[in-house]
């Protein structure tokens, strides 16, 4: 068998790391996994690279590339026989069911990453393939939609023993409080929306703060005039991309993520490793593993109240992150949720 994860790029979101870790342990086993990204979105390549995982790039960067990079994918994929590959997100979905169709018919997995999809034709698209894929995975029942067939339910899931701390986590109150928003500064990460929780903590007289913000999109001017025309430079730090994301959650105490929509992000998944309390909206599949008992969920419009109830009582954001890491660990280990992946490639190849 051969595994072939296609993903529209290289860049720093979940499904690029879901990958990364899944094409790790394949490697292990020896397995022969490759990756191929749609687009030229490098920014993780070094990752990829580091583990000397095979990657291609098929260059479909514009609509009229899009008959090249699937010869490229053909033309790559020729001496393999016993392929299983598996679509991340719709457009690679859309090239999977293209290659399979026109050049060599090939069992589809496909992960959708999200379980909101508002555009209509996404929505035929996802009806009309049905027959092309041998099956789907949802990250929780939550997830299941009608133009999904054959649905398998697994999270998402990182290495625990990477995320590791070596000592417990504390809070010194002399210093500043730091909040952490991991994540692609773009619309379904509502980044704007910080700069509305500054001023209501400063209402209520929270000063000691900073929110760190790792990441980049194409949002970023927009929040960096936000900061600017309200002079909030000291409570809002913009990091860039981060390469160690572990430094970051180890370095923060308390991570945010005032998400619209979402899959089931690698991010808190990462966070609940490190056992850091987490402030996050019930989106997408979250709902499904973060709860009031292990993280504090809230509404947009209440989010700020959760921001304050962590900064006035830290040792109940502790004890609630740390029940988090017992809850979840089984669920969201690489470990189980790679043996699930190839457990389901494996059926479908023999069959």
């Amino acid at each position: 068998m051969t595994i072939v994860h296609l993903n529209i790029g290289l860049g720093a979101g979940g499904a690029e790391h879901m990958i990364l870790e899944m094409a790790k342990k394949s490697q292990q086993n020896h397995i022969k996994t490759i990756i191929f990204a749609i687009t030229n979105n490098n920014q993780i390549e070094f990752k990829f690279a580091e583990n000397n995982l095979e990657f291609h790039y098929l260059g479909i960067n514009s609509p009229k590339q899009f008959f090249k990079g699937v010869k490229k994918l053909k033309n790559t994929l020729a001496n393999y026989d016993d392929v299983i590959m598996h679509c991340h997100m719709f457009h690679a979905l859309i090239v999977g069911v293209f290659y399979s169709f026109f050049y060599k018919k090939t069992p589809l997995v496909f992960t959708l990453h999200n379980i909101l999809v508002e555009e209509v034709y996404r929505r035929f698209t996802l009806f009309f393939t049905k027959p092309f894929r041998k099956a789907d995975i949802n990250f929780s029942d939550r997830a299941s939609k009608w133009y999904l067939k054959n649905t398998k339910v697994i999270a998402n899931g990182v290495d625990f023993e990477k995320f590791q701390l070596k000592e417990e986590r504390h809070y010194d109150a002399n210093e500043p409080f730091r909040f952490l928003f991991l994540g692609r500064i773009e619309e379904q990460k509502n980044p704007l929306i910080l700069v509305d929780f500054v001023k209501k903590l400063i209402d209520k007289g929270h000063t000691n703060f900073v929110i760190n913000v790792a990441g980049e999109g194409d949002m970023k001017l927009q929040l960096e005039q936000l900061i600017k025309v309200n002079k909030f430079e000291n409570y809002i730090q913009l990091l860039g991309f981060q390469k160690d994301v572990k430094q970051q959650l180890c370095n923060a105490h308390c991570m945010i993520m005032p998400s619209l929509w979402e899959g089931l992000p690698i991010s808190l998944i990462e966070a609940s490793a490190t056992k850091l309390p987490i402030i996050t909206t019930p989106v997408g599949s979250i709902p499904d593993f973060f709860n009031s008992s292990n993280t504090f969920v809230s509404h947009c419009e209440d989010f700020h109240l959760a921001m304050i109830s962590v900064l006035n009582n830290y040792t109940e954001a502790r004890i609630k992150a740390n029940k988090l890491y017992v809850d979840n660990k089984g669920i969201f280990d690489i470990n189980s949720v790679y043996q699930q992946h190839l457990d389901l490639y494996t059926s479908i190849a023999t069959n």
